[in-house]
């Protein structure tokens, strides 16, 4: 006769899911990064309201910027304390394309003087006399400057050191600080809008698959209508309401439609994770929703949303600068869409080519393009790396 079985026969035995996680190294979407958002969003509220503010000077747009590094660096810090072998992992698949890492050394280059330029390259003066001026390497005819700071040979006005990229037309600005400058201008741009698609489009998704039926589809609709608005629209729309921070309102803009592909994304993500084994067996294990969404499925659908992220934010930084080159009627005669109070690539661009004009300084408009054609051929090179390292596909 056989022994009469145990009660909890059949039944999965108790784990302790909090031991379990911090054994296997799963990583989770950080506590810690919801409280110092709010935290952030209080000390802006009281920079903004108090007559002093913060003893730091900062405007909307630098705290723009601060709330995105701080975001992106928490997913960024909490993924390498808690998964480094993972990490490791991935980075080893992303260093095989050489290409892919030149372009992020590229764009670190691009994130450090974009936060750090500013500091050390303040808005140049007006110098009328030295306008023009090529860059070392170069020359220019001397009919299109008032005075050669270098050499004059054959009638041709030679670069110096003084002003190793030359200055702009008209105003003799020293072209390097203003390009440091808009490199800050594109990194708000960019790190903004991110700021804003990222937690909107990851929000969306997650509530379309845990509420579902007609919640789900009202959110996709929502999404689906945002996404047939271009941007560009949104914002002229608002240029006649709100004159000053322009800037501000493009980030505004390219976020309110930006974030509906990536809703999508995570929607069906997740809708893909959730019917795979582990997700089950968490599942059948004990693990609620919650704990599942935040500990085991959100963390392996964050590859995804990094990597759609970072081939969105080309046409950020192409859309602030291609802005510049639209002309609108005012009431004092015509403006272009761009913000004169922030200096961009773009601006730069548009103002070399209509004045002194190609080829008799092609450098006033060929460094900017050039700066702006390699930061979005990086961003994109490195986008579609992160695809590969991250998401693997077979053959």
């Amino acid at each position: 006769m056989s022994d009469p079985s145990p009660p909890d026969a059949g039944r999965f035995a108790t784990v302790d899911w909090d031991e379990f996680d911090a054994e296997a190294g799963v990583p989770a979407v950080p506590r810690w990064l919801p409280a110092g958002g709010v935290v952030l969003l209080a000390v802006f509220g009281y920079d903004y309201l108090a007559v002093d503010g913060v003893p730091i000077a900062m405007d909307g747009l630098d705290w723009l910027l601060v709330l995105g590094l701080y975001t992106f660096g928490s997913l960024a810090l909490a993924a390498l304390l808690n998964a480094p072998d993972q990490i490791a992992h991935y980075w080893g698949q992303f260093r095989t394309n050489r290409v892919a890492v030149a372009c992020l050394a590229f764009l670190t280059a691009f994130v450090g003087i974009g936060l750090f330029g500013p500091l050390v390259a303040i808005e140049p003066e007006v110098n009328v006399l030295y306008s023009s001026q090529p860059p070392v390497w170069g020359s220019i005819d001397v009919m299109y400057v008032p005075s050669c700071a270098g050499e004059v040979v054959d009638g041709r006005c030679h670069g110096t050191w003084q002003y190793p990229l030359g200055t702009t037309a008209i105003d003799g600005k020293d072209l390097i600080a203003l390009l440091v400058l808009a490199t800050r201008t594109s990194l708000s741009v960019a790190l903004g809008a991110a700021t804003l698609v990222v937690p909107a489009g990851v929000g969306v998704g997650v509530a379309a698959v845990r509420f579902g039926g007609r919640v789900e589809a009202a959110l996709m609709w929502l999404a689906e209508q945002l996404q047939s608005f271009p941007a560009v629209l949104i914002y002229f729309v608002l240029f006649y309401w709100l004159v000053e921070g322009r800037l501000r309102i493009l980030i505004g803009a390219l976020g309110l439609v930006g974030w509906g592909g990536l809703a999508r994304l995570v929607r069906d993500e997740l809708r893909v994770r959730q019917s795979e084994q582990y997700a089950q067996a968490a599942r059948l294990g004990g693990v609620g929703d919650r704990r599942l969404l935040g500990r085991h499925l959100l963390p392996n659908v964050l590859p995804a949303v990094l990597s759609n992220v970072t081939l969105q934010i080309p046409l950020f930084i192409l859309v602030e600068a291609s802005i510049a080159f639209i002309q609108v009627p005012v009431s004092t005669g015509t403006t272009t869409l761009g913000d004169p109070s922030n200096f961009s690539w773009g601006q730069l661009i548009y103002s070399s080519l209509f004045t002194v004009g190609l080829p008799a300084a092609w450098w006033l408009a060929g460094i900017p393009l050039l700066l702006l054609s390699a930061t979005v051929f990086a961003f994109n090179v490195v986008g579609d790396a992160m695809v590969e390292a991250l998401e693997p596909r077979s053959d």
